[in-house]
């Protein structure tokens, strides 16, 4: 396992994801605060899985996530948002995403899920 690139917006939730996935001893290798951003990224570094926000100023999460489906396909894409509605999800999931998670983040499912998509986290020991 390599690791997991973060995208959102938002440094708060940025920060509370990258805790969360760290003190389960998942690395997180990179973040990005965009679409472009996270593009960039993605070109220098090979994440285990990427979670994705959907609202972002520059490109939409959805259009992101479609861009990655197409040059990644087998970067697994979770897709962490306040837009929790079914129909967002819907959408998320036939762009590709491998899960959809709403904001605030249900952590313990959220744990499972990354574990079921890229297997469990590293030991205290190799973090």
């Amino acid at each position: 396992m390599t690791g997991i690139l973060i995208v959102d917006d938002n440094p708060v939730q940025r920060e509370q994801l990258k805790n969360i996935l760290n003190e389960a001893g998942y690395p997180v290798i990179g973040s990005a605060s965009s679409g472009t951003e996270a593009v960039r990224l993605l070109r220098s570094i090979s994440p285990s899985l990427v979670t994705l926000d959907i609202v972002m100023p520059d490109m939409n999460g959805i259009d992101l996530l479609r861009s990655i489906r197409a040059a990644y396909p087998s970067i697994p894409v979770m897709v962490c948002s306040s837009f929790g509605h079914e129909v967002v999800a819907d959408l998320a999931r036939r762009a590709g995403a491998f899960a959809f998670f709403p904001k605030p983040y249900p952590a313990l499912r959220l744990l499972q899920e990354v574990e079921r998509m890229i297997g469990p986290p590293m030991s205290e020991a190799t973090v």
